[in-house]
């Protein structure tokens, strides 16, 4: 077994122009792509979110509480003095009061400008390109709210969100919004069910909950880049372990290695192994490099590091059982340059799918999914979450499906491997 893996890396190891390639063309584009985008996915500390919100606001707070108790006596049939009661209690809930207090609160005023105009000079502005998003708080809405939380029904009036296009500043200023309407309708819902009619309503606060039990760290372009080139060129190092076999069948190495009497499998074997090591290595190469020139890994525990040598040892060894399915195959086809190209077509489009050539959010939610099913796209995702939050938990699931993809592999390299006089 010793001589076969020695043969795979010599091959590889007096291939000076690929070895080169492998090595030092991620490491380039590392540098070069972290410096033309710089700024962008958090890289640039200093910039921070500003969000222009406009709100339009066509409620009457004046009329919201006597129409509230027009409803309650009109459609819930309460008699006058239950209807007062509940109007009363709820003089101090009014929707619209708590939604601008929470806009108006420290945290959310960081990165959420509000401007509260008419609807007309809102639309010019957010067609103008001035304003990110467009509330809408229709007339009726605070009754309709109110009149909801005490009967239990749905409420007839909602909030509209307007966006001239949609941006990741818009999807923020969404969920921000929708945040706040969930809690609010969630302490209007604990109200109604649990509490006496002339409890106080525990109003939502505004801005954001800090969890101390989790620790996180932000993901940088660079370790992007890093993570995505160094994933995308071991899945290379499948391919080209294939091609060097292209170059042994001929050479007539495979059928030298037949007549000595050893056992063909053994071959397969020490293509797996090679592959895993070059994958490994090149990897590691990779993070090491902008660790020490770039430092993409800033201030990271012992901890953080074996993690990530556990998750690039995974990722080689789903390398290694791609590569078995490719030497087999060159084993079996009579055109080696045509299952060559095929090879790597299959490499490009793992890289597509895993997010190796842009970020997997710009794609289909369909795509994504597939996407996380590919070695590299998997472990993308396994050692962004790592980079993260060092969560243990969150790789152990993962690690199993990169297991399960070797094993798989190499069952299927064993199954197309060529039995004695088969090979092409």
């Amino acid at each position: 077994m010793r001589s076969f893996i020695k043969k795979d890396l010599l091959i590889f190891w007096r291939d000076r122009k690929e070895l080169m390639t492998v090595l030092l063309l991620p490491i380039v584009l590392v540098v070069v792509l972290n410096f033309a985008f710089s700024g962008l996915l958090g890289n640039d500390e200093e910039s921070g979110m500003d969000l222009q919100l406009a709100v339009v606001n066509q409620d009457d707070e004046t009329e919201a509480m006597a129409d509230l108790q027009e409803k309650l006596t009109r459609e819930a049939s309460l008699g006058e003095s239950e209807a007062a009661a509940l109007v009363e209690q709820a003089s101090h809930a009014d929707p619209v009061q708590m939604l601008f207090d929470f806009l108006d609160s420290e945290d959310v005023t960081e990165i959420v400008t509000v401007h509260q105009l008419e609807e007309d000079e809102t639309i010019e502005k957010a067609q103008a390109g001035e304003m990110d998003g467009i509330l809408v708080i229709p007339n009726g809405f605070a009754a309709d709210s109110l009149y909801a939380a005490f009967t239990g029904e749905s409420p007839a009036t909602s909030l509209v969100f307007k966006m001239e296009n949609e941006t990741m500043n818009t999807s923020a200023l969404f969920q921000i919004i929708n945040g706040f309407m969930e809690q609010m309708n969630f302490q209007f819902a604990l109200q109604a069910a649990g509490s006496e009619p002339d409890a106080e309503v525990m109003l939502p606060e505004g801005g954001f909950e800090e969890v101390e039990a989790v620790e996180s760290h932000s993901f940088s372009l660079t370790q992007y880049f890093t993570v995505a080139m160094g994933a995308l060129f071991s899945l290379f190092i499948a391919a080209t372990v294939a091609t060097k076999t292209g170059e042994e069948i001929r050479q007539q190495v495979f059928n030298r290695i037949l007549l000595t009497n050893s056992h063909s499998v053994l071959f397969l074997i020490g293509k797996v192994v090679s592959t895993f090591f070059l994958a490994w290595f090149q990897m590691m190469f990779v993070f090491m490099f902008s660790q020490a020139v770039l430092d993409a890994f800033p201030d990271r525990s012992i901890t953080f590091w074996l993690g990530t040598i556990g998750i690039v040892t995974l990722l080689s060894l789903s390398i290694a059982g791609l590569g078995a399915v490719f030497t087999a195959i060159s084993l079996r086809v009579t055109n080696i340059d045509a299952a060559n190209g095929i090879f790597f077509l299959v490499i490009i489009l793992f890289g597509v799918i895993g997010g190796n050539f842009v970020p997997v959010y710009v794609m289909p939610d369909w795509l994504q999914q597939i996407g996380e099913w590919t070695p590299n796209g998997r472990a993308l995702v396994m050692l962004t979450e790592w980079i993260q939050f060092e969560e243990l938990s969150s790789i152990i699931m993962p690690s199993m499906l990169l297991i399960g993809f070797f094993l798989l592999c190499i069952v299927i390299g064993l199954i197309l491997f060529p039995k004695r006089g088969k090979a092409s």
